[in-house]
């Protein structure tokens, strides 16, 4: 065999990338694509994304300026100020194509890792990890046709294989992260009956 691993190495493998997978599912792809782009944006040598800052920045203290002058009272001065304000509106929406772009890039990478952390490696244990089987019942445990079903697809009645055990830690650690975030949600109102 390719890899000749131990069966409970394979069982707590498969479990840790199972909860890895439940928890970027209850996170959520977007939310973790957000946290890179502001990870990236935190340590990047990028000079747009630093000129982008800096002219917006600009283009606020001269905003502030535009307000606080009169256009009529010092028509010379609010001009100047204006198309000062319209030349970094239009470089900043130079720069912020390009930080589209990067940004593009950058989820796009998340999404990549993501699944070469949690669906890939999965795929690799069903693939190599399919004819393994992971533990056994003691006879008698469960009535014949139960532990016939746990022993699907490959196995003696008795064994348990990866199928039965992904699916198994999954509905576990779907319910317990259920139970566990129910805890964080939204208080919901009690509904008040109107009267007539």
């Amino acid at each position: 065999m390719f890899l000749d691993l131990h069966p409970y190495t394979i069982l707590v493998s498969i479990f840790i990338i199972l909860l890895v997978k439940q928890i970027v599912g209850r996170i959520g792809k977007s939310t973790i694509q957000e946290f890179v782009w502001l990870l990236y944006l935190k340590i990047s040598p990028n000079q747009a994304i630093k000129d982008y800052n800096t002219k917006k920045v600009e283009l606020h203290e001269i905003n502030k300026q535009k307000r606080s002058i009169s256009a009529q009272d010092e028509y010379a001065k609010w001009t100047k100020l204006n198309r000062q304000a319209d030349k970094l509106t239009s470089e900043i929406q130079k720069l912020n194509e390009e930080i589209r772009q990067s940004k593009a890039s950058i989820d796009k990478l998340a999404n990549v890792l993501l699944m070469v952390l949690t669906t890939l490696p999965i795929w690799v244990a069903r693939i190599f990890f399919r004819k393994t089987h992971l533990f056994y019942l003691r006879s008698g445990i469960f009535p014949r046709y139960i532990e016939w079903v746990l022993a699907l697809p490959f196995f003696p009645s008795g064994a348990v294989g990866l199928t039965v055990w992904m699916f198994a830690a999954n509905s576990v650690i779907h319910n317990v992260i259920s139970l566990v975030s129910f805890a964080f949600e939204k208080r919901v109102e009690k509904p008040v009956r109107q009267k007539k």
